[in-house]
């Protein structure tokens, strides 16, 4: 079958150029988009292909308030415009299918991420590293805030997570430095190293921004934990924030499918569907232990910031203004090794993470993560990792996607 082609923008509709299988009576499916909507596009155009679909898109925050169609997918937020338009959609009895899970009501159905069990693996995810104190952290608010944080509080052993969520006001808008002394004062106030599970990516680029711009150390002060993953909030190389990967390809797939179930009358239009999470994507941000001992803090966090140097445990002693002798003492009692030791495990997992994410040599890693030649980069990495370096990126290595 010759694969159709369409013409999407966001003020035109989803035209088929070619198609020549038979086709299925013509269903008008409204796309109620926003930004970050963007990898839905793709998949509801194969669909629409398949099933003989027009798709219309339109902003979000302005629905077409004559719209008559067949179906509609969104993510409906709790506004006055929208409320309008939906209101009209039920009353017209039309299949809707929402995205988001803020706006439920009858006569809707939904695809939403199951933040219980998002919940759970951030709470997992953070303990299994020995965190104790917690929070969690978004600077706007919906009712999914409030079940993001139920669920990472309920699965949290211990100490209650604090709750920092910005007033629950939808229609303010903070500007940044109020942001800014907000998090500051909640991060100053409390013990550390502290955990922080956030509502998405965006709140988890601008705690770590925010942490870095006044001294605080990430991970070693503060870890922090994105409920999503977005590569553009969370793959930069100065901040590399660790992810939930929700599986949002089979979320929007799972969607599509219960609309055109709906339309066909197969599906009741009241279907809500919750989507488990694949598990959670580790970047520096939390890939640390936790310890409560700050002078340990200062020297992991000595050593991440220049990893490239040449320095040993007398440097970090004498910049730390301690004994090397009292601190070795204290990593082998939290640790359970040497400083040695901990700075060889730190270049180690920078070499695994250059490995995977360039194509550097294995003379140019050595040289970035502080050893002085590769032979030693070489025996070392055996010794910790069980393989060679060669070994081991030809095991875990992916060829990029771009």
């Amino acid at each position: 079958m010759q694969k159709m082609l369409f013409m999407c923008s966001p003020t035109d509709k989803i035209m088929p150029m070619c198609y020549n299988a038979p086709m299925d009576r013509t269903r008008n499916v409204l796309l109620l988009t926003g930004s970050y909507l963007e990898s839905l596009y793709p998949i509801v155009a194969e669909y629409a292909d398949r099933r003989n679909w027009q798709v219309e898109i339109a902003e979000r925050f302005n629905p077409p308030r004559d719209w008559n169609g067949d179906g509609v997918l969104s993510m409906f937020l709790d506004e006055p415009v929208m409320n309008t338009f939906l209101d009209s959609l039920v009353r017209r009895r039309i299949p809707i299918v929402d995205l988001f899970g803020i706006k439920m009501r009858r006569g809707m159905g939904a695809v939403i991420h199951d933040n219980e069990a998002l919940g759970r693996l951030a709470a997992d995810h953070f303990m299994a590293r020995g965190f104790r104190h917690a929070a969690f952290y978004a600077f706007e608010w919906t009712r999914q805030h409030d079940e993001r944080y139920a669920s990472f509080a309920a699965a949290w052993r211990g100490e209650v997570p604090a709750k920092w969520i910005w007033p629950k006001d939808p229609g303010f808008r903070p500007g940044r430095k109020a942001l800014v002394d907000w998090t500051l004062r909640k991060l100053r106030a409390v013990p550390k190293p502290l955990a922080i599970y956030t509502y998405n990516s965006y709140n988890a680029a601008f705690v770590a921004r925010t942490c870095l711009d006044n001294g605080i150390a990430v991970p070693h002060n503060v870890a922090i934990l994105s409920a999503n993953d977005r590569p553009i909030h969370t793959c930069r190389k100065s901040m590399q924030i660790s992810g939930i990967d929700r599986d949002e390809e089979r979320k929007y797939r799972t969607a599509v499918e219960l609309l055109d179930r709906m339309m066909t009358g197969k599906a009741d239009r009241n279907t809500v569907i919750s989507i488990r999470p694949k598990g959670v994507i580790t970047r520096r941000s939390t890939d640390v232990t936790a310890v409560a001992d700050e002078t340990l803090r200062k020297a992991a966090s000595f050593i991440s910031r220049d990893i490239s140097a040449h320095f040993g445990p007398s440097q970090i002693a004498a910049a730390l203004g301690v004994s090397l002798r009292k601190l070795n003492a204290k990593s082998k009692d939290e640790l359970g090794h040497s400083v040695l030791d901990e700075i060889m495990r730190l270049r180690i997992e920078e070499a695994k993470r250059m490995m995977l994410e360039t194509d550097l040599k294995l003379s140019a890693i050595a040289a970035a993560t502080g050893f002085c030649n590769a032979s030693y980069f070489s025996k070392a990495f055996r010794r910790l990792a069980g393989c060679v370096p060669r070994t081991w990126r030809a095991r875990h290595w992916q060829p990029s996607s771009f």
